[in-house]
């Protein structure tokens, strides 16, 4: 039998959670989480400049209204663990790759309730989201990061055996993720054509990511990072809001189609990045 996305996400973020604890001193964290202008331009891009693009692309186009509710969600809502998929391959950069999921997924808690707050369509009220988002973070980011923390303190060379392989089962659980997905992302895809909602959607993509590249900094791993975690919105949030408050919408496919343009887009941004970086010291030689 098919494994259940959800199922396949949870143990995705928790092996790569706690793989980067395995890596990552708890004292490296800290440090990271005290580069307080980086921090703060990433909360002001992903909590005010992200949700006022989304804003301007559901005035621009002429989307259908389970359509705008789906992106202004999006927008509003920062945050993903799959974001981990891409960052964590930034090895000078991972511990702060690591606290600007852990930050994010926090201030995803806050940004839920006032993005379903403000939304035209009035939502049903129900606490289940939040509680299952708040949950998600303690089980599935807090807790295995905490226990990778906890090994490579305790037992460094266990720890630093287990490194690599945790490394390829979490890429391995995200492929299987991507498979049991496509026919439900597919089916999403096509009920949603027409009147620019994939367009709108591709350029909330692309100028989020930009956004986060602009403000990453001097250092080409820190854009790289901030580019990829501005980018990917909180697909999983948004669907869990639209199961539980916009119940009989068509609400929830916006995220699964969002995910579908995500994914490759970072792909091929880091393959071009990898690249670039390969290539141009030999250019400048």
């Amino acid at each position: 039998m098919p494994i259940p996305p959800l199922v396949l996400l949870n143990v995705f973020v928790f092996i790569v959670m706690f793989s980067i604890g395995l890596r990552v001193t708890s004292g490296e964290l800290f440090d990271i989480l005290r580069e307080r202008t980086l921090f703060v331009r990433a909360l002001l891009a992903n909590c005010v400049l992200i949700p006022a693009i989304g804003f301007l692309l559901v005035r621009i186009f002429p989307l259908t209204p389970d359509a705008s509710i789906g992106i202004l969600l999006l927008a509003a809502i920062p945050g993903t663990p799959i974001a981990l998929q891409f960052t964590r391959q930034a090895r000078r950069r991972l511990a702060f790759a690591a606290a600007l999921t852990f930050v994010l997924s926090l201030v995803s808690v806050a940004m839920t309730p006032l993005a379903v707050e403000v939304m035209r369509q009035p939502a049903t009220r129900n606490e289940r989201p939040m509680l299952l988002l708040i949950t998600s973070i303690i089980l599935y980011i807090a807790l295995p990061l905490g226990a990778g923390f906890w090994a490579m303190r305790h037992a460094p060379a266990i720890a630093g055996r287990l490194a690599l392989p945790l490394g390829i089962l979490a890429t391995v659980a995200f492929l299987f993720l991507m498979w049991e997905t496509r026919l439900v992302r597919r089916q999403a895809l096509n009920t949603i054509r027409g009147r620019g909602t994939i367009l709108a959607m591709l350029l909330l993509l692309l100028l989020s990511m930009l956004v986060g590249w602009l403000i990453g900094g001097p250092d080409p791993e820190s854009r790289r990072v901030m580019a990829t975690s501005t980018g990917m919105r909180s697909v999983i949030v948004v669907l869990y809001v639209a199961r539980f408050c916009f119940p009989r919408t068509n609400i929830y496919m916006i995220p699964l189609v969002y995910f579908s343009l995500m994914v490759p887009t970072n792909l091929l941004f880091h393959l071009a990045s990898n690249g670039w970086h390969k290539l141009r010291p030999a250019g400048e030689a």
